[in-house]
């Protein structure tokens, strides 16, 4: 082998290396809670040639409920997303899986579990302390399927300076309707530990309830406010959840809200968000390029 020959190997080793590798995931990383007295556990994605005097875009995957740090559809965001950035087609940028369990993101009613004080209070100040996150709510993206998608929706109306672009997939909103009228096998399986045990159907839709369910908050909340963030909204066609989240849609659009509305065929699963995903994050990239 002549040494031009092994010149150009090995500069194609160099290259690869440098401009292909991945970044760097630290999967059940911990945080130590005061507010839920109890470890948090935390996935989190480091791009490569990660710098920590950059201050880097930062975005929060919400996992689904049943889900953790750990569930299929958060490494595969991850993956997706890393691939993006080695081939120069995304911003670098941090990605934070935090494990929620079934707290939907909210604190509930008895004050058992306050997960969203957590999250605000204590978990976001401890990342921007151990990572390079950006300070910037502009750069900073919430995004979420299912339950997740009900928290990234969430915690961008009620915390609107720390987030400034919001993604939900099939996000889990229900009208005051739908939570009457749902059985009570569902309501025990899936809210009771939220809004209230041994309620009446009518008392489900209490304060709880109200405070902390998107298409109510976007109601009351400053319109300002809402017309200053990003906003990608998918959902379902069979969903059960495409009814409030369309009501949302009109809502915004009565308010003159700028937002993405997306209507995907498919029930409440996996495929139907697939599709939308490419969309989304093309979404993400262009506001994030744009805040300068």
């Amino acid at each position: 082998m002549n040494q031009k020959y092994l010149l150009i190997v090995f500069t194609l080793f160099i290259n690869i290396s440098i401009f292909g590798q991945n970044g760097e995931v630290l999967e059940n990383q911990i945080l130590q809670s005061k507010v839920l007295n109890k470890e948090v556990k935390y996935n989190i994605y480091l791009p490569p040639n990660y710098d920590t005097i950059k201050a880097y875009p930062t975005i929060y995957f919400l996992h689904g409920f049943g889900g953790n740090n750990n569930s299929p559809r958060t490494k595969a965001i991850i993956k997706q997303i890393d691939s993006l950035i080695i081939n120069g087609s995304f911003p670098e940028t941090i990605i934070i899986c935090p494990n929620a369990g079934k707290s939907w993101y909210i604190d509930d009613y008895a004050g058992k579990e306050k997960y969203a004080t957590m999250f605000i209070s204590e978990f976001m100040p401890e990342l921007k302390k151990r990572y390079a996150l950006t300070k910037s709510s502009q750069k900073t993206v919430v995004m979420g399927t299912s339950m997740g998608g009900f928290g990234a929706l969430r915690f961008t109306m009620l915390n609107p300076e720390e987030f400034g672009i919001c993604v939900s997939f099939m996000g889990a909103i229900s009208t005051k309707k739908q939570m009457v009228e749902d059985l009570e096998k569902y309501y025990q399986r899936f809210h009771a530990h939220l809004y209230g045990e041994n309620l009446s159907p009518k008392e489900r839709t209490n304060e709880v309830y109200v405070n902390n369910n998107a298409l109510y908050i976007a109601e009351k909340v400053d319109v300002e406010i809402l017309k200053s963030k990003k906003w990608y909204i998918q959902t379902c066609d069979d969903d059960f959840h495409s009814l409030p989240n369309a009501a949302l849609h009109i809502l915004f659009h009565q308010k003159n809200i700028e937002h993405e509305f997306r209507v995907t065929n498919g029930k409440h699963n996996k495929t139907c968000v697939d599709s939308s995903i490419p969309d989304a994050l093309e979404f993400i990239k262009n506001n994030l390029t744009e805040e300068k």
